[in-house]
Order: structure tokens, then C-alpha cells, then sequence
């Protein structure tokens, strides 16, 4: 398919699991982040059982982060893996509990009041709090991430291939009509060609005639040598004529053939001439504000669909807000007034170039690119 949009397929491919992936790591982040806070505004809880030693702080950290796990409703839907470590400034560990790297202590067993003065130590001291994120692959966010960037993906290949579609119809519309007054053409050469047969047949019939009355004639002429001397020279002169009228028809023939062939030759040119009316009609309608001439219109029908998309662009912009236009360089075209022109460059090698008439309007002389730049430039010294 000539307009199949094969370079979008191939980004929303590709963007769609790189986009997936970046997004995880983002959102692992983010939500580590966002948690910091919330754990920080409920790790401690109520300080009355900690200061009366009836809890432990590991005990307290350990109730209330568990009791937040649960009642988080993010955690509930997405099904996040949550890892929160809660430490000492001197790097030892209060949450999670380990049985094999903290155990307990002579602490843990004493009395009351015992509890409470190493509660109060550790809470005069700073805790140190990191989360970590685990968002995997097949959590209810990831495949809602992974679907919602395939939907975006399938949307935009959907609205381009939807484009291309439409642009095929109507070429493939185009060609049907143009194939329609093509065989049109073709029936009214045919129907010419056929009546040139007729008309050589009869002056074939014409010829056989004459010959017959021609020798009838000279039979008779027989009796009289003179008569018959003289007619033969007057047949001949006659017959002669026709044979002058044959070739003048023949060489008609020709001619007709040849032109049959010139309309054939010129099918092309006949289809150009429209897309050459239908883009100038095109332009003049969207852009008010410019002005082109038949040469740079032709340079823009010469170029492929991709330099056409961005000529346009720039035409686009010079009609506008000609003031965004990047000029490469000043030229100075015709040989009496030296107008300035000016160039402007797209898609690398392509060049624009166009100057402001006496109605203060943008006038776009040339549109091409590297390999007619000489016969471009040829062109405006000339004007």
C-alpha cells in the first residue's frame, strides 16, 4: 500500500515498550517518594505505651506499619510490593525484625521501666527510613500502564492508517477517471482511423474503376491509332492524378496515425496539466498572503511527497509569520533592477527562494533543490 504508514507502525512499536519501562522506573520512584511522609506521620503512633514501657519500640514501629499496609487502599487495588526499613543512626535495624540480626536483648526481657528508658533513648535519637518500590510486570498497575501506552499506540497507528487510507481512495478515484477519458480518447482515434479505412477502400474502388474504363477505353481506341494515342495520354494523365490523390491520402493516413500517437504520448502531460491547476487553485485558496509563479509550481510538482510536505510547511510559515523564516542568504535577481531575493533552505538540500513585489507581497519565484540550484539561479538573473 503506497500510503501505509510503515515508519509510524514501527515507533509505536518501539515506543510503546520503552515508554512502558521508563514509566515503571519513574513510577517506583515517584511512589517510593510519595511514601516517605505517609510512614514518617505514622511510624511513631501514640508515645504513651513507648514512655510506660508496656511496648517496645520495634513493637509500636512493627503495629503501626503493618496497620498502614493494610488500610492503604493504593496498595489494596495496585497490589504494590512495599519494602519499608526503619533504622537507627547507628545503622541498626528497627523494622523489619530479624530474628538473626536483632535478637533479643537482655533489654527486651526486663521490667517496665527498663523498656521505657531504651524507648526514650531511641527516640532521641534519629530514625532513619527507606522504602522501596517493587512495581513488577505483571502487577494490576504495570499491565494498566503497559495496556493504557498500547491503546495510545494503536490510536495514533489507527488515525494514520485511517490518512492513508482516505489519500489511496482518492488517487485510486483519480486514476479510474483519468482511465475513463483515456478509453474515451482511444474510441474517438479509433472511430478516425476506421473512416480513413473506409475512405482508402473507395479510393482503391475508385482506382479499379478508372483501370477498367482505362483499358475499356483503349480496346476501343484501337480502331483509331491517333485516337487511341491520344487517349491513352489523357487516361494516364488521369490516372497519374489518382495516384497523386493516393499518396496525398496516404501521407494523410500518416499524419493521423503520427497525431494518434502525439494524443497517446500526451495522455501524461494531460494528467500533469491537471495536478498542476489543482495545486495552484489549492494554493491560492489556502495562502492569501503569497504569491508563485508557474516555475516554482512546477519545481514543487517535481519534487517527491516528503520535500513537498515540507515546502509546504514553509510556504505555511511565510504566509503567516514570514518573520520565523530562517534566510540562508541574499541574492539579487534580474539583470536591469537587481531585486533582492532571498534563499531559504528545507530538508537539507531543498531551496526556496522568493522576494516582496511592489504590493509589499511575498512572491515565490523558485522551489527546488541541490541539483537544479545552476538552472535556478540561471533563472532568476534572468527575470
Amino acid at each position: 500500500m503506497k500510503y501505509f504508514p510503515i515508519k509510524i507502525a514501527i515507533l509505536c512499536l518501539l515506543a510503546t515498550p520503552v515508554l512502558y519501562t521508563v514509566t515503571l522506573i519513574l513510577s517506583e520512584k515517584y511512589l517510593s517518594e510519595l511514601y516517605v511522609p505517609k510512614i514518617q506521620n505514622i511510624l511513631i503512633g501514640d508515645l504513651k505505651p513507648l514512655l510506660n514501657g508496656s511496648l517496645s519500640l520495634e513493637e509500636q514501629i512493627s503495629k503501626n506499619i503493618h496497620g498502614f499496609l493494610t488500610e492503604d487502599k493504593i496498595l489494596e487495588i495496585t497490589g504494590l510490593d512495599l519494602n519499608i526499613f526503619v533504622s537507627t543512626s547507628q545503622g541498626r535495624i528497627i523494622y523489619p525484625i530479624y530474628s538473626d540480626v536483632n535478637p533479643p536483648t537482655k533489654e527486651t526481657t526486663d521490667d517496665a521501666q527498663t523498656i521505657a528508658k531504651r524507648n526514650f533513648e531511641l527516640l532521641n535519637g534519629s530514625l532513619n527510613i527507606k522504602i522501596e518500590v517493587k512495581l513488577d510486570h505483571g502487577s494490576f498497575l504495570g499491565n494498566f500502564i503497559l495496556f493504557a501506552y498500547l491503546g495510545i499506540s494503536f490510536s495514533v497507528f489507527l488515525i494514520f492508517y485511517k490518512i492513508g487510507s482516505s489519500k489511496s481512495v482518492a488517487d485510486q478515484k483519480k486514476n479510474i477517471q483519468a482511465m475513463t477519458d483515456l478509453q474515451k480518447e482511444d474510441k474517438i482515434h479509433k472511430q478516425i482511423l476506421e473512416d480513413l479505412k473506409k475512405e482508402r477502400q473507395g479510393l482503391f474502388e475508385n482506382i479499379k474503376a478508372l483501370n477498367s474504363k482505362y483499358q475499356e477505353d483503349r480496346r476501343k481506341a484501337s480502331v483509331n491509332e491517333e485516337e487511341m494515342f491520344q487517349e491513352i495520354i489523357s487516361l494516364e494523365e488521369k490516372f497519374n492524378t489518382f495516384i497523386e490523390f493516393k499518396q496525398i491520402k496516404e501521407r494523410e493516413i500518416e499524419e493521423l496515425k503520427s497525431k494518434i500517437q502525439t494524443y497517446e504520448r500526451r495522455k501524461t502531460p494531460k494528467i500533469r496539466r491537471t495536478e498542476f491547476d489543482f495545486v495552484l487553485k489549492r494554493f491560492s485558496v489556502l495562502y492569501k498572503n503569497i504569491e508563485i509563479n508557474r516555475k516554482a509550481l512546477s519545481g514543487f510538482l517535481n519534487l517527491d511527497e516528503e520535500h513537498q510536505i515540507k515546502v509546504e510547511e514553509l510556504i505555511h510559515m511565510l504566509d503567516s509569520d514570514p518573520d520565523k523564516v530562517i534566510i540562508k542568504r541574499k541574492v539579487f535577481s534580474g539583470k536591469k533592477n537587481r531585486t533582492s531575493c532571498f534563499e531559504v533552505l528545507f530538508s537539507y538540500n531543498g531551496r526556496l527562494y522568493f522576494t516582496k513585489n511592489e504590493n509589499n507581497r511575498i512572491e515565490i519565484l523558485v522551489i527546488g533543490n541541490k541539483n537544479t540550484q545552476n538552472k535556478d539561479m540561471e533563472f532568476i538573473h534572468n527575470l
